[in-house]
């Protein structure tokens, strides 16, 4: 039954991360875009993670992948907005017709 579970985490971040790549292709301006694959990336991830651990034999090895889990989860969406604010910073202009909100 475990190794089920895990196989639906398995299939589960496959599908995150083939729809975070179609909306690379899908939406309009770099900004849509890193917002569409930092949440894939972090849901892919997340079940990935999930599914090692429910694989795991050892609680060592299971812990282990729960700090690099969280880590990644705290670490994934500071860098995607530090990348966005760069890029806004930088001049990058979003499409016509997004709404930008301004701090």
């Amino acid at each position: 039954m475990i190794r089920w579970l895990a196989g639906i985490c398995f299939v589960g971040s496959f599908l995150a991360f083939t729809i975070s790549t179609l909306g690379l292709f899908r939406l309009p301006d770099p900004y849509s875009r890193l917002h569409g694959v930092s949440v894939g990336d972090t849901l892919g991830i997340g079940l990935v993670g999930l599914g090692l651990v429910l694989l795991s034999p050892t609680a060592a090895l299971r812990i282990k992948l729960l700090v690099v889990l969280i880590l990644f989860w705290l670490i994934n969406p500071v860098m995607s907005h530090m990348v966005a604010k760069g890029g806004l910073v930088r001049g990058v202009r979003p499409t016509q017709g997004t709404k930008v909100m301004r701090e």
